[in-house]
C-alpha cells in the first residue's frame, strides 16, 4: 500500500472532490483518506504513476506535501 499526504483536505465535501478527481485513473484504489492528516492510502495505482496522481491532486488544489 502507498501513502500519500496532501495539502487542503479539510472536510468531508475534499474527500469526495479527491475521489472524484482520482477517478479518472484506471486501476486506482484508494482505500483511505484522513482528513485530519491529508494522508491518502493507495491500495493500487494501476499502470499510472505516482507522478501523474500527484499532478492531478495538484490541478484538483490538493497538492503533495514534499
Amino acid at each position: 500500500m502507498l501513502g500519500l499526504e496532501v495539502q487542503n483536505v479539510k472536510c468531508d465535501g475534499c474527500v469526495v472532490a479527491i475521489k472524484n478527481g482520482l477517478s479518472e485513473f484506471e486501476g486506482l484504489s484508494i482505500e483511505n483518506i484522513d482528513i485530519k492528516s491529508g494522508n491518502i492510502e493507495f491500495k493500487a495505482l494501476g499502470e499510472n504513476s505516482l507522478a501523474e496522481v500527484k499532478l492531478k491532486l495538484g490541478e484538483l488544489g490538493y497538492p503533495a506535501k514534499s
